[in-house]
């Protein structure tokens, strides 16, 4: 019995990793098995934001209350410099799910580049009392400190 345990155990680790080296970024989501949102992360992770959008929006269509896709089209908005667009769509991931991480993270770079600082550093403290110094929490405080030139 011990050793089926055993065998169960590093099975799970072996798919965890596999799962974790065929995401994108932080945030692994059951949406990484759909091969559309695979592909939309290799455009977003290639900077090609316009095909990647039109991919988000059509499984938007399909999970429309995903923070996930919310939060990758307010990034990938933010990334063409459409702030208004990017804005609403970082507000709908945080109003499905106020505590989702990565849409706290990058929605606090979306205060730094449009010059709101103190609600960068808001998110950044939101992200403190969620996951102390989580990569999010890094990410966000690097962005901060160079915004600031420390």
């Amino acid at each position: 019995m011990r050793r089926r345990v055993i065998a169960i155990m590093a099975g799970a680790a072996a798919l965890l990793a596999a799962a974790g080296a065929q995401a994108v970024g932080p945030d692994w989501t059951w949406l990484d098995d759909d091969p559309e949102y695979r592909q939309a992360r290799r455009w977003i992770e290639e900077k090609n934001f316009p095909p990647a959008i039109e991919k988000l929006e059509v499984l938007l269509k399909r999970s429309p209350h995903s923070p996930v896709l919310l939060n990758w089209l307010a990034f990938s908005h933010r990334k063409l410099k459409n702030y208004p667009l990017s804005k609403q769509y970082y507000d709908a991931a945080l109003m499905r799910d106020p505590t989702f991480l990565p849409a706290l993270e990058y929605q606090g770079e979306w205060f730094i580049e449009t010059g709101d600082m103190a609600s960068a550093k808001a998110n950044l403290a939101k992200l403190a009392s969620l996951c102390g110094r989580c990569h999010e929490w890094q990410d966000l405080d690097e962005a901060i400190r160079k915004a600031e030139g420390r």
